[in-house]
């Protein structure tokens, strides 16, 4: 169970890092990738769909604590990054990573493929990122009392 905690970075990082490639491929070869539309969806798709099976993962072997800790400083601010997984982050992570991907799955059949579908698609694969990301971290409140 250490090991699935300590992996617990994995769920922000794989739709960030597959937006920041996408995006960065984008802005370097604007024409080519929006003429991939159906690879760079499933790409994305995928990178989204790991990060909620990988929380899925979680929430069935119920592990719980703190699995991740940082802190940085840069000039005058101190950031300080912890990841905390209990059974109702397990939840949230579960639900949000299932609505990103129906999201996503239903743009791929629905919206036609034209300018800026690719930009749309690693938009929402970023925000779902920082979704996650938010509620690893503890932005969002969660209290049971």
């Amino acid at each position: 169970m250490l090991s699935l905690q300590k992996l617990s970075w994995l769920i922000p990082s794989a739709p960030l890092f597959g937006a920041i490639l996408i995006g960065g491929m984008l802005i370097s070869f604007n024409r080519t990738m929006n003429r991939l539309t159906k690879p760079i969806s499933f790409f994305l798709i995928i990178s989204v769909l790991f990060s909620t099976l990988l929380s899925l993962t979680l929430f069935l072997k119920n592990v719980t604590g703190q699995s991740f800790e940082l802190d940085l400083t840069l000039a005058s601010f101190n950031l300080h990054f912890s990841f905390y997984l209990s059974l109702l982050i397990d939840k949230l992570l579960l639900i949000a990573g299932s609505v990103f991907v129906i999201i996503m799955t239903g743009s791929y059949y629905f919206l036609d493929r034209r300018q800026g579908y690719v930009r749309y698609l690693s938009l929402i694969s970023a925000l779902s990122g920082i979704v996650f990301f938010s509620i690893l971290n503890g932005v969002i409140p969660l209290s049971l009392t």
